[in-house]
């Protein structure tokens, strides 16, 4: 059975992507996929979406895609977020407008494997954020595989179901009051056999749960675990190349706190 490498909200920093890239070849994955928010916030857009298109098999669109797509759609976002979509806009060719604008908004695996950026509770307003146990509740009346991946929060995060028509939930009561540190790079999470799971890789270009090393996860579906892995980057690169893009400086002071 296969491992699969599940990363998202690589935000353009190139940096950490190719460090991610690099551990995944260390775990011998058997494919890469990726859950959205390539682009945004960080200053190699073009360079991220060639590297996920060179090495991921399935890819999503999130909605920072949506907003490089779609200018309105960061309407009310904060200024620095905004200057992300300006810089990604300015910068990227049309070729790549014209790939993002292709990228679809979820993929399935048979009845194993749901993908989608945020979560599969719709939301007619816009992109929903499965931060709690209660959000996970929700969210498992939505779908029906075994494995429902998401990203969007930037902290990684697994809820899971004894069995699949449970609604007893075993999860983080809220990721944003207490995040989840996983400290140990190999730390491994159960998916139980009968139940279901809904797992968050955490961002690989800008971590939100006070570790600022780069996030992402394997799903060894012959195993039945998730593995949960953190790589160090070099975060001052990364910075620096975010200055000298002209992007708002808060946007690389943030990636050494990871939040």
């Amino acid at each position: 059975m296969p491992r699969i490498a599940i990363i998202s909200d690589i935000h353009g920093n190139r940096v950490a992507l190719e460090e991610v890239l690099r551990d995944c070849e260390v775990r011998n994955v058997d494919a890469i996929l990726c859950l959205g928010d390539i682009v945004g916030y960080g200053p190699e857009p073009s360079e991220c979406l060639a590297l996920v298109r060179a090495n991921c098999r399935l890819s999503i669109r999130g909605n920072h895609e949506d907003a490089v797509l779609n200018p309105a759609h960061a309407r009310s976002w904060n200024y620095a977020a905004q200057a992300g979509i300006a810089y990604a806009r300015r910068t990227m060719t049309q070729e790549a407008l014209s790939f993002l604008a292709t990228l679809p908004s979820s993929f399935a695996i048979s009845e194993t494997i749901l993908g989608i950026h945020d979560s599969p509770t719709p939301n007619e307003e816009g992109m929903t954020y499965l931060k709690s146990r209660n959000d996970a509740i929700e969210a498992f009346g939505w779908f029906d595989e075994r494995i429902c991946l998401v990203g969007h929060t930037h902290v990684p995060c697994c809820f899971t179901t004894r069995t699949r028509s449970s609604l007893e939930v075993i999860g983080p009561d809220d990721v944003d009051e207490h995040p989840v540190s996983f400290v140990d790079r190999r730390a491994e999470i159960e998916l139980p056999a009968s139940g279901r799971s809904i797992i968050n890789p955490g961002s690989v270009g800008q971590p939100r749960d006070r570790d600022p090393r780069a996030s992402y996860c394997v799903v060894d579906l012959g195993r039945s675990v998730v593995e949960l892995q953190r790589v160090a980057y070099d975060i001052a690169e990364a910075q620096r190349r975010t200055l000298a893009a002209g992007l708002p400086g808060v946007l690389g002071e943030r990636l050494a706190i990871g939040a």
